[in-house]
């Protein structure tokens, strides 16, 4: 005779933990707040059809503003907001989780800021970039890129607990300071998300970072940028959104083209990764 409950309760201690994540592709338009909006809410809407329990955004997806040098206060937003409430009815509607940067407006600052979006709605977390992009020397970028001339650098580094992992987030130029990852790591963090505008021509720097900080975190990353030219200010941006694996291991790359990029997550693989090859465990703290 079979007891059914137990093999109930049998197969749930052995059940596989695994996800689907989505990063999202588009090029947002300086001064096209609203279009930048309904061209990314159409994406999240193929995602969470798709089935996607995570889905990551670009970098600044509502606007980039370096063609205007006012135009990030005009279409920055408090946050909890008007945007991440629309954010929060489509995380509603699929069950998902949402994550990705936009100009923040808190009383008379602005940050560069990722809210983390949960199933419910509401505003589970933020995170405000903390190494901001000054690069006032960049020739391919007349006259340079002052990003702390707008915003103002983040300061918490926090790791949140949902109930599909523990997921820490960072914003694009934060992938050339490995600290952040480390400590992120240390803080528990399974699953870290890029949100991005990562300058073209620069793919190898974007690929070998992203795989660096996923392996030597030994984390899943889930990283999503801006793609193609941006028609008014005429900067150029790498795209190839990709999730990589605790190993280092780019399991799905984007295409150069607006669009999504979905993969399955297996944290049990994180796990016998960490048991098998203990690197976080044998840090050398002295």
């Amino acid at each position: 005779m079979t007891d059914r409950a137990g093999d109930s309760l049998d197969a749930a201690a052995h059940r596989r933990r695994t996800l689907v994540v989505s990063a999202i592709q588009i090029t947002a338009v300086d001064g096209e707040k609203s279009q930048n909006i309904e061209k990314l809410f159409r994406l999240i809407d193929e995602a969470g059809e798709r089935g996607s329990d995570l889905c990551v955004l670009p970098e600044m997806w509502t606007g980039i503003e370096f063609s205007n040098e006012t135009g990030y206060r005009e279409i920055a937003e408090p946050i909890p907001g008007p945007v991440t409430a629309a954010l929060g009815e489509r995380a509603r509607k699929y069950g998902m989780y949402l994550s990705g940067s936009m100009y923040e407006r808190a009383a008379d600052a602005y940050y560069n800021t990722s809210p983390l979006i949960s199933p419910d709605g509401a505003v589970l977390g933020i995170y405000r970039k903390t190494h901001l992009f000054d690069a006032p020397n960049r020739i391919d970028i007349p006259p340079g890129f002052i990003e702390s001339a707008k915003v103002g650098k983040g300061g918490a580094v926090d790791v949140f607990e949902t109930n599909l992992a523990r997921i820490g987030m960072t914003i694009c130029s934060d992938l050339r300071f490995p600290e952040l990852y480390r400590e992120l790591a240390l803080k528990g963090a399974e699953i870290m998300t890029c949100s991005s505008a990562f300058l073209s021509p620069r793919f190898d720097h974007w690929e070998f970072f992203l795989r660096a900080r996923a392996c030597e975190n030994q984390c899943f990353i889930v990283a999503a940028g801006q793609y193609g030219k941006e028609p008014k200010s005429g900067l150029a941006f790498v795209g190839r959104s990709m999730v990589v694996d605790p190993w280092g291991t780019v399991v799905a790359q984007a295409p150069d083209e607006v669009g999504i990029t979905v993969a399955d997550l297996d944290l049990d693989r994180l796990a016998r990764i960490r048991a098998e090859l203990p690197s976080l465990a044998n840090r050398r703290l002295d």
